[in-house]
């Protein structure tokens, strides 16, 4: 459902920043473009944790400490890169890696939960 929805935005936003980077490319553009990225991404954790909640996903702890990695990681990139070729790159790794990682290993686990869980199953109904 929403979170198959939001993974796709995420990685739509993600394609927007790598295809701004290119030397003739506005500087605020790709800003802009990284910062909804960032902003998103903690939307989607915000909705796809409240549904863990509901649903009583045995892992949410620990997934929500990945969660906050990544926003610690994002934070990182964003304060601590000198140059914006540098900040793009960090990003590019990080995005690989979390979509990579997270989404195809942490975020298939849920959606597993959720297509085995009655409870879940009745709450759809």
């Amino acid at each position: 459902g929403f979170i198959d929805e939001d993974h796709k935005k995420l990685i739509d936003i993600a394609n927007r920043v790598a295809e701004l980077n290119h030397p003739d490319q506005d500087a605020e553009a790709l800003k802009l473009a990284i910062r909804q990225l960032y902003d998103y991404v903690q939307y989607h954790f915000k909705r796809e944790e409240a549904q863990m909640r509901e649903i009583q996903y045995p892992a949410a702890d620990s997934h929500h400490a990945i969660h906050e990695q990544i926003i610690k990681d994002m934070n990182h990139t964003l304060t601590s890169s000198q140059h914006m070729a540098d900040m793009l790159n960090r990003f590019k790794s990080l995005m690989h890696e979390w979509v990579i990682q997270h989404i195809m290993s942490e975020d298939k686990k849920l959606r597993e939960f959720m297509l085995l869980s009655p409870e879940v199953l009745q709450k759809s109904n």
